[in-house]
């Protein structure tokens, strides 16, 4: 069954169902990685709800953020999710040319929009642009305890007091995000207890007491690293996960106490995720897999339960994946791809994914090999992801690389037309006759 057949099925079905439109629970965290779950494969984690929501859904195991202009990566990547634009046309974005954003749209196709917790996105804010609003927190928190409770219990109570009260016929786009695991990592000594931090693995590209990566501005740690010091970071981020897993297992409850679960379709994931010393990088604006990946669930009639895809996707992609799923018109232009392609095994992915970190981190992963460049030294690394995952063995050097990084920087050209890139890689291209 080819994909305009899926969707015409589709909307016979729900044209009879008293249900027939379906609502939208958008649940993202921040700064969570794929390591912080455990249906990603760490065995560690403690995240049964999140869990329960990639048995019954599609997971995206691959799914990037496209890059930063700013420290605060969180920026660049809610802003290319709320506005469709890839990154650099997103650093444009102000409050007076802000393009209709994803509440707006779907304001306009019928839907009630309510958004609870953090906002850190340019353009407008969120009381501007979502029919009504819960509290608004700040994309830097001073600390989650505040005098009304802990901030993940907040945006989790008001979650779940919107979907309780929620009486309106018009189907809901309700968007909940979270603070957490972002940093203050402050949480109960209850779930600080499941990791012990002397317990906590460390992937092989932590490597104890050696330099900090040179390449890599933004650091969060002393130098030398300090595996320690990174067990203890790792030990809070995974307690702010299971904490905030546990509250999204009351919001999922209060779909199922209302009978709407069924008639919802569901959305996780993050802003993108965070290094704790791998490649000798501590933070998040680095071109690293365990930054530049987040983890993407879709419960959804076209989400294949139980179900990973590997393919690799941008986080926000699912925005017009939802517009598909929905069988909704997008006539606002977006630069981001449907994922329905991937979900209903019809289309393929990209043919590469162009990544970006300011003016001095450039990197292009096609087939497998993922390449990064360092504009301003001229660096470069080469990485095999599938024999490589963890990115432990730089091929640079590689004689028989020297044609893949041709191909790849051919592909990275093409991007940076793209995308409007204007970073100077002309020596870089040059010297491998570009």
């Amino acid at each position: 069954m080819n994909l305009k057949k899926v969707f015409l099925f589709l909307a016979v079905f729900y044209s009879i169902n008293s249900q027939a439109q379906l609502n939208i629970l958008f649940i993202e965290s921040d700064d969570q990685s794929n390591q912080a779950v455990g249906a990603y494969g760490n065995e560690a984690m403690i995240t049964p709800n999140i869990d329960a929501l990639a048995k019954e859904g599609t997971s995206f195991t691959a799914a990037y953020n496209m890059g930063c202009w700013s420290p605060a990566v969180c920026i660049p990547s809610r802003t290319m999710l709320i506005y469709g634009k890839y990154i650099w046309e997103s650093q444009k974005i102000n409050k007076q040319n802000a393009p209709k954003s994803l509440p707006e749209k779907l304001h306009d196709k019928g839907y009630y929009t309510y958004m609870t917790g953090k906002w850190h996105a340019m353009g407008k804010n969120a009381k501007e642009i979502f029919d009504e609003t819960g509290s608004i927190q700040a994309g830097q928190l001073k600390t989650y305890n505040s005098p009304a409770g802990h901030i993940t219990d907040i945006t989790a109570n008001e979650a779940v007091s919107f979907l309780n009260t929620y009486d309106k016929t018009k189907p809901f786009f309700a968007y909940v995000a979270f603070n957490a695991p972002h940093v203050p990592r402050q949480t109960e000594q209850k779930y600080y207890d499941l990791y012990p931090a002397d317990e906590m693995v460390l992937p092989p590209s932590v490597i104890n007491n050696t330099p900090l990566n040179t390449n890599v501005k933004y650091q969060y740690t002393n130098d030398p690293l300090q595996s320690k010091t990174m067990q203890q970071r790792v030990q809070q981020n995974n307690a702010m996960v299971t904490h905030m897993d546990n509250r999204i297992g009351d919001i999922i409850q209060a779909l199922k106490d209302k009978g709407i679960y069924d008639n919802t379709i569901i959305v996780f994931t993050s802003d993108h995720g965070i290094n704790f010393g791998e490649n000798g990088v501590a933070g998040k604006v680095c071109l690293y897999e365990p930054s530049v990946t987040a983890p993407l669930i879709i419960k959804a009639p076209l989400a294949k339960p139980n179900t990973k895809i590997a393919s690799r996707v941008y986080l926000q992609d699912v925005v017009p994946t939802l517009f598909d799923l929905l069988d909704l018109e997008m006539k606002e232009p977006t630069d981001f791809e449907s994922l329905a392609p991937l979900l209903t095994y019809t289309g393929k992915a990209r043919a590469s994914i162009y990544l970006a970190m300011f003016d001095d981190q450039r990197g292009i992963i096609s087939q497998n090999k993922k390449l990064i460049v360092y504009p301003k030294t001229g660096n470069l690394e080469l990485y095999d992801l599938k024999n490589d995952p963890w990115e432990t063995r730089n091929l640079i050097r590689k004689q028989k690389s020297k044609s893949t990084i041709t191909s790849l920087l051919s592909k990275l050209k093409d991007w940076q037309l793209k995308t409007l890139d204007e970073t100077d890689l002309t020596s870089i291209y040059a010297k491998y006759s570009l």
